[in-house]
């Protein structure tokens, strides 16, 4: 969703994937250009990382990394380098995004995140309100998550909160393998089922106005710089 929202705004970035083990909703299924590590090897993977961060450092670009379940490798080179501060001085920001559903148990990875040190200053506490499947409000859902000692902890050190959007028929979406962009004009690909006219809909109203809304939420200088579209604010995404 990221990648595709920033692109069609005009950002150049590069995209990493180091989950090699999600072979059904990966970066890599929905962008081809996706940068994967040669192998699982825990060598190989992070001699890969390093690479990609060295070369980020001196070539001066955007990247997206998604990370495998809050990979250990990755916070086993912030133990070892205070990662999000060397990169910082050398002039590159870390973003974190923290994906959370309504499950406390989602708050673990975010608790060994900040005890190895990867906690950046900018960081995203993410709640899906997609993965809500009772009639109660989002709200009291995420209640047991955002009142638990390891959330308010990272609040405490600057996390900004933001909630993403649900969409009943994202599931569909992910299946056939489709950008939302494509889902909303109705693309049929090879061996799959027309996507239905109400559900193209959703899609539009979910991409053309709540993503924007919840990029709304994100402070400006986190987010790389995008260009308007038609129909949205002059200026920078805000």
């Amino acid at each position: 969703m990221f990648v595709q929202f920033c692109r069609e705004r005009g950002v150049d970035h590069r995209v990493w994937n180091a989950d090699r083990q999600n072979e059904t909703h990966s970066l890599s299924v929905f962008h081809p250009d996706a940068i994967r590590p040669p192998s699982d090897d825990p060598d190989d993977k992070g001699t890969w990382l390093e690479e990609l961060f060295d070369a980020q450092v001196r070539e001066r670009f955007d990247s997206v990394l998604d990370l495998a379940c809050g990979d250990p490798l990755v916070r086993l080179l912030a133990r070892e380098t205070e990662l999000v501060l060397t990169l910082e001085k050398r002039g590159i920001r870390t973003v974190l995004w923290q994906v959370l559903g309504p499950d406390v148990a989602d708050l673990d990875y975010l608790k060994l995140s900040m005890e190895a040190g990867l906690f950046a200053p900018a960081t995203l506490l993410v709640l899906n309100a997609g993965l809500v499947r009772s009639k109660r409000s989002v709200q009291a859902v995420f209640a047991e998550v955002t009142g638990h000692k390891v959330f308010m902890d990272a609040v405490a050190r600057g996390a900004q909160i933001v909630w993403f959007p649900a969409l009943v028929c994202m599931k569909g979406v992910t299946e056939r393998r489709l950008s939302f962009d494509e889902a909303k004009r109705g693309v049929i690909k090879p061996g799959q089922q027309r996507f239905a006219v109400f559900d193209q809909t959703r899609v539009e109203i979910f991409w053309e106005k709540h993503i924007p809304a919840f990029f709304a939420q994100i402070p400006p200088d986190w987010l790389p710089a995008m260009r308007c579209r038609a129909g949205e604010s002059k200026g920078d995404i805000r």
